[in-house]
Protein backbone atom coordinates (compact mmCIF):
# COMPACT_ATOMS: atom_id res chain seq x y z
CA UNK A 1 0.00 0.00 0.00
CA UNK A 2 1.05 2.99 -1.29
CA UNK A 3 1.10 6.50 1.47
CA UNK A 4 1.32 10.16 0.34
CA UNK A 5 1.41 11.71 -3.16
CA UNK A 6 4.06 11.90 -6.01
CA UNK A 7 4.66 15.42 -8.02
CA UNK A 8 5.49 14.83 -11.06
CA UNK A 9 6.68 17.86 -12.95
CA UNK A 10 7.44 18.02 -16.71
CA UNK A 11 10.58 20.31 -17.67
CA UNK A 12 10.52 20.27 -20.89
CA UNK A 13 8.44 18.71 -23.68
CA UNK A 14 10.19 16.21 -25.93
CA UNK A 15 7.50 15.17 -28.33
CA UNK A 16 8.42 18.07 -30.91
CA UNK A 17 12.10 15.62 -30.48
CA UNK A 18 10.64 12.79 -30.58
CA UNK A 19 8.62 13.03 -33.80
CA UNK A 20 11.74 14.60 -35.44
CA UNK A 21 13.72 11.77 -34.47
CA UNK A 22 11.14 9.30 -35.85
CA UNK A 23 10.67 10.86 -39.20
CA UNK A 24 14.28 11.57 -39.57
CA UNK A 25 14.70 7.53 -39.01
CA UNK A 26 11.88 6.73 -41.28
CA UNK A 27 14.17 8.21 -44.10
CA UNK A 28 17.12 6.59 -43.53
CA UNK A 29 18.51 3.05 -45.23
CA UNK A 30 21.98 1.66 -44.04
CA UNK A 31 23.46 0.18 -46.96
CA UNK A 32 26.27 -2.87 -46.39
CA UNK A 33 28.35 -3.53 -49.88
CA UNK A 34 30.89 -2.16 -52.15
CA UNK A 35 29.20 1.15 -53.26
CA UNK A 36 31.83 2.63 -55.17
CA UNK A 37 33.69 1.34 -58.31
CA UNK A 38 37.06 1.35 -57.79
CA UNK A 39 39.23 -1.36 -59.56
CA UNK A 40 40.39 -4.62 -57.83
CA UNK A 41 44.34 -4.39 -57.88
CA UNK A 42 44.59 -7.62 -60.15
CA UNK A 43 41.88 -6.91 -62.44
CA UNK A 44 40.18 -4.63 -65.08
CA UNK A 45 36.76 -4.97 -63.09
CA UNK A 46 35.49 -3.01 -60.27
CA UNK A 47 35.42 -4.58 -56.67
CA UNK A 48 31.47 -4.21 -56.64
CA UNK A 49 31.65 -6.95 -59.92
CA UNK A 50 33.84 -9.28 -58.97
CA UNK A 51 31.83 -9.46 -55.52
CA UNK A 52 28.53 -9.43 -57.84
CA UNK A 53 30.00 -12.51 -59.81
CA UNK A 54 31.42 -14.46 -56.55
CA UNK A 55 27.71 -14.36 -55.81
CA UNK A 56 26.39 -15.64 -58.81
CA UNK A 57 28.84 -17.70 -59.63
CA UNK A 58 30.28 -17.63 -63.48
CA UNK A 59 28.91 -19.71 -66.61
CA UNK A 60 31.21 -21.82 -68.85
CA UNK A 61 31.16 -20.02 -72.64
CA UNK A 62 29.40 -22.58 -74.22
CA UNK A 63 26.35 -22.20 -71.05
CA UNK A 64 26.37 -18.54 -72.12
CA UNK A 65 25.86 -19.86 -75.79
CA UNK A 66 23.35 -22.21 -75.45
CA UNK A 67 21.01 -19.54 -72.72
CA UNK A 68 20.76 -17.30 -75.93
CA UNK A 69 17.50 -16.70 -77.20
CA UNK A 70 16.20 -18.48 -80.51
CA UNK A 71 19.47 -20.29 -80.52
CA UNK A 72 19.26 -22.47 -83.78
CA UNK A 73 15.27 -21.56 -84.05
CA UNK A 74 14.95 -23.14 -80.24
CA UNK A 75 13.33 -20.76 -78.02
CA UNK A 76 14.92 -20.58 -74.38
CA UNK A 77 11.87 -20.57 -72.16
CA UNK A 78 11.21 -18.12 -70.06
CA UNK A 79 10.32 -19.66 -66.91
CA UNK A 80 13.82 -21.48 -67.43
CA UNK A 81 15.62 -18.41 -67.92
CA UNK A 82 14.36 -17.25 -64.69
CA UNK A 83 15.03 -20.74 -63.15
CA UNK A 84 18.73 -20.86 -64.23
CA UNK A 85 19.66 -17.35 -62.52
CA UNK A 86 17.70 -18.30 -59.74
CA UNK A 87 19.24 -21.21 -59.14
CA UNK A 88 22.38 -21.81 -61.30
CA UNK A 89 23.35 -24.49 -63.36
CA UNK A 90 25.85 -27.76 -62.68
CA UNK A 91 27.27 -26.18 -65.95
CA UNK A 92 29.02 -22.84 -64.00
CA UNK A 93 32.98 -23.23 -63.50
CA UNK A 94 33.05 -20.99 -60.20
CA UNK A 95 30.30 -21.75 -57.95
CA UNK A 96 27.97 -19.17 -56.39
CA UNK A 97 29.86 -17.77 -52.73
CA UNK A 98 27.38 -15.43 -51.45
CA UNK A 99 28.26 -12.98 -49.24
CA UNK A 100 25.94 -9.74 -48.25
CA UNK A 101 22.54 -11.56 -47.74
CA UNK A 102 23.62 -14.51 -45.95
CA UNK A 103 25.97 -12.86 -43.28
CA UNK A 104 23.42 -10.37 -42.71
CA UNK A 105 20.84 -13.07 -42.41
CA UNK A 106 23.03 -14.93 -40.15
CA UNK A 107 23.24 -12.23 -37.33
CA UNK A 108 19.91 -10.58 -38.01
CA UNK A 109 19.47 -10.69 -34.84
CA UNK A 110 22.81 -9.00 -33.72
CA UNK A 111 21.93 -6.01 -36.29
CA UNK A 112 17.87 -6.11 -35.08
CA UNK A 113 19.32 -5.10 -31.25
CA UNK A 114 21.28 -2.95 -32.85
CA UNK A 115 18.06 -1.12 -35.01
CA UNK A 116 16.30 -1.57 -31.76
CA UNK A 117 18.81 0.75 -30.02
CA UNK A 118 18.54 2.90 -32.96
CA UNK A 119 14.37 3.43 -32.34
CA UNK A 120 14.99 3.92 -28.87
CA UNK A 121 17.30 6.68 -29.45
CA UNK A 122 14.84 7.96 -32.11
CA UNK A 123 11.95 8.28 -29.41
CA UNK A 124 13.88 9.77 -26.45
CA UNK A 125 14.42 12.26 -29.43
CA UNK A 126 18.27 11.85 -29.54
CA UNK A 127 20.83 12.23 -32.35
CA UNK A 128 20.49 9.08 -34.17
CA UNK A 129 23.30 9.41 -36.66
CA UNK A 130 25.77 7.60 -33.98
CA UNK A 131 23.38 4.87 -33.80
CA UNK A 132 23.06 4.10 -37.66
CA UNK A 133 26.52 4.26 -37.80
CA UNK A 134 26.95 1.63 -35.42
CA UNK A 135 24.28 -0.37 -37.23
CA UNK A 136 26.28 0.32 -40.54
CA UNK A 137 29.66 -0.74 -39.08
CA UNK A 138 28.52 -3.72 -37.25
CA UNK A 139 26.81 -5.30 -40.60
CA UNK A 140 30.11 -4.07 -42.79
CA UNK A 141 31.92 -6.31 -39.77
CA UNK A 142 29.81 -9.08 -40.23
CA UNK A 143 30.20 -8.95 -44.22
CA UNK A 144 34.09 -8.78 -43.86
CA UNK A 145 33.80 -11.79 -41.35
CA UNK A 146 32.11 -13.91 -43.91
CA UNK A 147 35.00 -14.71 -45.54
CA UNK A 148 36.32 -16.85 -42.68
CA UNK A 149 33.09 -18.19 -41.19
CA UNK A 150 32.12 -21.75 -41.43
CA UNK A 151 28.63 -21.02 -41.65
CA UNK A 152 28.80 -19.68 -45.02
CA UNK A 153 29.48 -23.03 -46.38
CA UNK A 154 31.16 -22.60 -49.85
CA UNK A 155 32.38 -25.19 -52.44
CA UNK A 156 36.14 -24.97 -51.65
CA UNK A 157 38.58 -24.33 -54.42
CA UNK A 158 39.57 -27.06 -57.05
CA UNK A 159 43.03 -28.32 -56.90
CA UNK A 160 44.00 -25.91 -59.73
CA UNK A 161 42.97 -23.08 -58.25
CA UNK A 162 44.74 -24.00 -55.00
CA UNK A 163 47.87 -24.07 -57.40
CA UNK A 164 47.20 -21.19 -59.04
CA UNK A 165 46.68 -18.76 -56.36
CA UNK A 166 48.68 -20.64 -53.74
CA UNK A 167 45.69 -20.51 -51.09
CA UNK A 168 42.70 -23.32 -50.61
CA UNK A 169 40.59 -20.32 -48.92
CA UNK A 170 37.90 -19.63 -51.17
CA UNK A 171 37.36 -15.53 -52.03
CA UNK A 172 40.48 -15.02 -50.27
CA UNK A 173 43.84 -13.83 -52.31
CA UNK A 174 44.71 -10.00 -51.47
CA UNK A 175 41.68 -9.30 -49.20
CA UNK A 176 40.99 -6.37 -51.40
CA UNK A 177 37.55 -7.57 -52.21
CA UNK A 178 37.16 -7.84 -48.57
CA UNK A 179 38.19 -4.83 -47.39
CA UNK A 180 36.35 -2.90 -50.51
CA UNK A 181 32.60 -3.77 -48.06
CA UNK A 182 32.05 -0.95 -46.37
CA UNK A 183 28.30 0.78 -45.51
CA UNK A 184 27.01 4.16 -46.62
CA UNK A 185 23.84 5.72 -44.73
CA UNK A 186 21.44 6.86 -47.37
CA UNK A 187 18.27 8.79 -47.08
CA UNK A 188 15.19 7.55 -48.32
CA UNK A 189 14.51 3.64 -50.04
CA UNK A 190 18.12 2.45 -51.72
Amino acid sequence: MLNGFTNVTITKDLTEDMRKSLEDLAKKTVCIGIPDSTEHPDSKITNAQLLYIHTNGVRDKEMIREMQHDLNTMPYSKAHELYVHENGSPLWKSPPRPVLAPAIDANKEQIGELMKDTAIDALEGKDISPALNQVGMQGQNIARAWFTDPRNDWEENTERTIKKKGSDRPLIDTGELRKAITYVIKDGDI
